[in-house]
């Protein structure tokens, strides 16, 4: 068995070679590329380079968690109001409202949104509060079932949770915004959570929770849907803010050290900005800084 830091090596010594072989052509190709064209090394470099830096940082990141190093996540407002209105909800005596969109197994909003519902899921059942998830993607109904029976057995609340209220709405994008719709009109749910990948059903599902007066926290990483998230609800976590939401209640080092990685290539990239705009000013390097930033673009 590889230790884990054979594994963290291995992971870059693949991504390294890949970056250089899946680019690879036959000979024939290669000939008939260089006859039409001179060979450009900054092009062929470039995001190669960018690529493999980007690996290596999110790597360090996340080995640097599973070694016991702890990244703080600074508050965000979104997160510290779940379980506020969880109780709220219970306080008048409605249920709470958990839905993932028309987040599908391909999408990673999907598995983000995870460690939010079993937060979620756990103050419902602690509270002795009743949870409602409606479900667009058949693909999907398991997860959200096991994810929300698990949270309850974790507390010794199993008696919390009810299947019937993990109910599949079939019949695709529009007739799950529509069954929600009259779902939410029918329970009046006081407090509800939109968390995953949204398309027209965000607009539809938070002006119904704004009719029935439920107070409502949202998050996805579709930024087209924010602004209509943001004129209905009462917290909006936006863009980024929700992958970094799902590391700090889930715990998971792997997902800490992985926004680490990530902050430091955007450094980078600031950084890289500032430098390349001050270098373009000089006339002698201004072309092969233009060169590099259209060789990143590719």
């Amino acid at each position: 068995m590889l230790s884990k830091r054979g594994i963290y090596f291995a992971l870059l010594f693949l991504a390294v070679f890949g970056a250089v072989l899946g680019f690879c052509e036959e000979p024939e190709a290669v000939a008939e590329a260089a006859e039409a064209a001179p060979f450009d090394w900054l092009d062929y470099l470039v995001p190669r380079v960018f690529f493999v830096v980007s690996v290596s940082l999110i790597t360090l990141g996340m080995h640097l968690a599973k070694k016991g190093y702890r990244f703080n996540i600074r508050p965000i407002p979104g997160l510290e109001q779940m379980e506020e209105a969880v109780g709220r909800a219970t306080e008048m005596g409605r249920p709470s409202l958990f839905c993932t969109g028309v987040s599908d197994t391909a999408h990673p909003e999907l598995y983000a949104s995870m460690p939010i519902l079993n937060k979620i899921a756990t103050v419902s059942a602690r509270y002795r509060n009743r949870l409602l998830i409606p479900v667009c993607m058949e693909r999907t109904l398991t997860l959200l079932q096991t994810t929300y029976e698990e949270a309850c057995k974790s507390i010794g609340e199993l008696r919390a949770f009810n299947p019937t209220d993990v109910r599949f709405f079939p019949g695709g994008q529009v007739y799950f915004a529509a069954a929600s719709m009259g779902y939410m009109l029918k329970e009046r749910p006081a407090a509800c959570f939109y968390f995953g990948y949204y398309e027209l059903e965000s607009l539809l599902l938070s002006e119904t929770g704004q009719v029935v007066g439920a107070m409502q926290i949202a998050g996805t990483s579709q930024l087209f849907q924010i602004p209509f998230f943001i004129a209905a609800c009462d917290y909006v976590i936006i863009g980024e803010e929700f992958f970094a939401v799902s590391a700090s209640i889930s715990g998971d080092p792997k997902l800490s050290g992985s926004l680490y990685g990530q902050d430091m290539v955007k450094v980078i990239v600031i950084v890289s900005v500032v430098v390349a705009a001050v270098l373009a000013s000089i006339p002698t390097l201004g072309p092969i800084v233009l060169k590099i930033a259209q060789a990143l673009q590719k």
